[in-house]
């Protein structure tokens, strides 16, 4: 594959990687996945609390 002239004008955050996805389409497809994790967390029919290995808590969903 023959690279581009024109892709020295695009910022490096909006460049394409091999697989075509750009860094923005990544950051956008992580919040739409963040979404959904916190929505089915926070629909769940119980209580769930999570902590780190210090046992300080990190999240926990409106059922606790």
């Amino acid at each position: 594959m023959s690279e581009n002239p024109l892709d020295s004008l695009i910022p490096d955050d909006h460049a394409a990687t091999p697989d075509g996805i750009t860094e923005i389409q990544r950051q956008e497809a992580l919040l739409k996945t963040g979404d959904l994790q916190s929505a089915i967390f926070n629909s769940a029919n119980f209580s769930s609390i999570a902590t780190d290995a210090k046992g300080v808590i990190q999240i926990f969903n409106v059922g606790a």
